[in-house]
C-alpha cells in the first residue's frame, strides 16, 4: 500500500523564477546519475550541452512547471513537474522530480495530470513507475 502525503502540508503552486536553479541542478544531475547512456557522455560536455536542452524546453512558451511545495512556506521545493501545456490538458511530460525524502508517499502524483500520453526523458527509477501505456519519446523534447 502506497503511503499518500498528507493534504494539510503539501501545496501545488505554478513555477516562479526563483525556483530556476533547483530545476535545473536536480534535473541535469538526475538524467545524468539515473540513465547509464548519459553517463558515457564525458560530464563537462553533458552538464555544458545538456542545460541548453532544458533552456529550450523551460523557455519555451508551451511549458508549463507545477511546483510541490511546503504549505506553511512555499519556498521550500518537494518536488515539481515539467510537461506540455497547462496541467488540464497537457499530455507530455518532460520531467518530474521529488526530493528523495518525500518519495513514494505520492508528490508525483499530485504534480502529473492523468491525461499524460507521453514522456520525454527517462531514468531507471522512471521506467519502473511508468505506465505501461505512456509512450518514451525523446524527440519531442
Amino acid at each position: 500500500m502506497t503511503k499518500q502525503v498528507p493534504v494539510d502540508c503539501v501545496d501545488i503552486r505554478p513555477f516562479s523564477k526563483d525556483d530556476i536553479n533547483f530545476i535545473y541542478a536536480t534535473w541535469i544531475r538526475g538524467l545524468y546519475f539515473g540513465n547509464s547512456w548519459f553517463r558515457e557522455i564525458p560530464d563537462k560536455i553533458y552538464y555544458a550541452k545538456y542545460h541548453k536542452v532544458i533552456d529550450r524546453i523551460i523557455e519555451s512558451p508551451d511549458t508549463h512547471i507545477q511546483i510541490a511545495c511546503l504549505k506553511e512556506d512555499p519556498g521550500v521545493i518537494i518536488g515539481y513537474a515539467v510537461m506540455i501545456g497547462e496541467p488540464k490538458d497537457a499530455t507530455v511530460l518532460h520531467w518530474v522530480f521529488t526530493r528523495e525524502v518525500w518519495r513514494k508517499l505520492g508528490v508525483a502524483r499530485k504534480l502529473i495530470p492523468p491525461q499524460i500520453e507521453v514522456v520525454t526523458h527517462l531514468t531507471k527509477i522512471g521506467k519502473n513507475l511508468k505506465p505501461k501505456e505512456w509512450v518514451f519519446d525523446p524527440f519531442l523534447a
